[in-house]
């Protein structure tokens, strides 16, 4: 009998604890589902504030650069600053939100951490030198090499130096240093990489170092006080870290300084294999050389002909930037950023910069301002005035933020400026915008390829060299012997460069340019039914009737008597 009892109280006993079990589950599911929620909903609300915050920061952009009244400028400057923050804090939400759902993948790649992170330091010099402070960088070997994500882990390193600075008063000192640890652990069983953020600041309460890292947490101590942050940033580094499987910890003694120490692991071992990609390879210099066959005839239709002139090197390869910038570390910052989606050359001053800008004709430059001899404004000035270089588009990098130094930036023809420091991201998206501008630029050219004078947007100079072509074109259109080689001469250009010229305008090789132009000029014929096909053939320097419909019909779609009889 008191088994019995003693089985009913144990099978009772589990029940509740199945019971208990399963609540706690549920409550578990239940608090997934809020955080999932949450996470959503800062994701929504963020990206419903983008929106609005851009249209509101473009017309202030466009006010500053057009305003001349000094105290409007200072009030348009301060909209524009804490609009910028504010999109800051919600670009900072938006990433922790990634985190929350999962979305932030690893994309780690064998790099050299050390010139990756002096790069980074570099690109606070002006801002330290600026607030008054000392700003060094220590590391005991030139090259280490180490598996991260560049991108993601230059924002943990830019979220600790931007507080280093924020929070150190004149005077003071911010020591970046990188070690190798060999010590074994259970975390690092390869050893360790341990990056130093040491600053002589006002420390931090021992009270309120365990929530330092902590969502939204801010530091009472008195000259943080003054500078409030958004308490974000430590929360992205934080969990950057653990996504390279590391570790932060932060030591600080109030009225000395504080200490940020990064942890990451050595080797491979901790990875998994989709945690992991291949580095970026520098794509070759794109551009036609100078043995390059640039003259084939138009009045060659062998099929063989025909496939030889459709060779075009430049589709295939790497867009070009030219990185102009007396800093090496900052030149290696921008190329270790730039080169697993783009080609990087480098010129170490404005003199080789306009040197290798002419040489090479780059798809876009980037300029520092501050350099010895040539500088950045004179540098924009000079490319932009010269018809081989002028389409090219020039970001300015600038240490100065006044409206003065932007404003004289702009008026020598520069089509972006970012300020230093900088984050990588934001220069990726200007180049790739700026780049897909010229894109829509050759669209629009392409359309407008036709008798009349150019009205796209562009410089006055690029309008001029594109109406001076279609002049040429236009007095010899009928001449089927016209080619490459004779546009060259009387464009007075050498083949190299003209190539790359009509290329960066109209994505096109110039065999294709004068194609397309023959083309567009007979369709407009065909329209205004100046004769027969094989008139219209010759009127715009086709040998044949065969191959003038052919090529034809390849742009256009339909055959020349089809097009005749539904536009005629």
């Amino acid at each position: 009998m008191e088994l019995e009892e003693r089985t009913t109280e144990i099978e009772e006993k589990n029940q509740q604890l199945e019971k208990q079990t399963f609540q706690l589950k549920e409550q578990s599911e239940k608090l997934k589902e809020m955080d999932k929620v949450k996470s959503r909903f800062f994701a929504n609300i963020s990206h419903e504030f983008r929106t609005p915050l851009t249209l509101i920061m473009g017309p202030l952009e466009q006010m500053l650069s057009g305003s001349r009244d000094k105290e409007q400028q200072k009030s348009l400057n301060l909209m524009l600053r804490n609009s910028q923050r504010l999109l800051g804090l919600i670009n900072q939400l938006l990433e922790l939100s990634k985190f929350d759902s999962g979305k932030m993948k690893l994309q780690a790649s064998f790099q050299n951490i050390v010139s990756f992170l002096k790069g980074i330091t570099a690109s606070f010099e002006p801002v330290a030198a600026k607030n008054e402070l000392e700003l060094t960088f220590h590391a005991e070997e030139e090259s280490i090499a180490l598996y991260f994500d560049s991108k993601k882990l230059e924002e943990a390193a830019f979220n600790l130096l931007s507080n280093a600075v924020k929070f150190t008063p004149p005077g003071g000192r911010i020591t970046i240093t990188v070690t190798r640890n060999d010590t074994e652990e259970e975390s690092f069983p390869s050893g360790s990489l341990d990056i130093s953020v040491c600053d002589t600041g006002p420390g931090i309460p021992r009270d309120q170092l365990s929530h330092i890292f902590d969502r939204f947490y801010q530091s009472d101590s008195t000259y943080e006080h003054q500078r409030k942050g958004s308490g974000i940033g430590l929360a992205i580094a934080k969990e950057v870290v653990e996504l390279h499987h590391g570790k932060i910890n932060v030591h600080s003694l109030e009225g000395k300084g504080t200490e940020f120490i990064i942890r990451l692991p050595i080797g491979k071992k901790h990875l998994k294999p989709d945690e992991m990609v291949e580095p970026g390879v520098p794509g070759d210099v794109k551009g036609a050389p100078e043995d390059l066959n640039l003259a084939e005839s138009n009045s060659d239709e062998s099929d063989a002909a025909e496939a030889e002139e459709d060779i075009d090197p430049l589709k295939q390869e790497k867009d070009i930037i030219l990185v102009i910038e007396d800093s090496a570390d900052v030149r290696d910052y921008i190329r270790g950023s730039l080169e697993p989606v783009y080609t990087v050359v480098e010129a170490k001053d404005g003199q080789e910069g306009i040197q290798k800008a002419k040489e090479i004709i780059p798809d876009l430059i980037i300029s520092d301002i501050m350099m010895p001899g040539v500088d950045g404004y004179e540098l924009c000035r000079q490319l932009k005035n010269d018809i081989n270089t002028s389409h090219v588009p020039v970001i300015l990098l600038t240490a100065k933020a006044s409206e003065e130094s932007i404003i004289q930036g702009l008026e020598t023809g520069a089509d972006d400026y970012i300020t230093k420091p900088f984050n990588t991201k934001i220069l990726c998206a200007r180049i790739k915008n700026l780049i897909d501008l010229r894109r829509h630029m050759q669209q629009t050219l392409n359309r407008e390829m036709t008798m009349q004078p150019v009205k796209m947007s562009a410089s006055q100079l690029d309008k001029k060299f594109i109406n001076q072509l279609k002049d040429v074109l236009k007095e010899n259109i009928s001449d089927p012997d016209l080619n490459v080689d004779q546009l060259c001469k009387k464009m007075n250009m050498s083949q190299p460069t003209l190539y790359r010229k009509i290329h960066a305008l109209s994505g096109e090789s110039p065999t294709e340019f004068i194609r397309s132009y023959r083309l567009k000029r007979g369709a407009e014929l065909l329209k205004n039914n100046f004769g027969t096909v094989l008139e219209v053939a010759f009127e715009v320097g086709f040998s044949t009737a065969n191959y003038f419909a052919k090529c034809f019909k390849k742009k256009f779609h339909q055959s020349p008597s089809t097009f005749k009889e539904s536009e005629g």
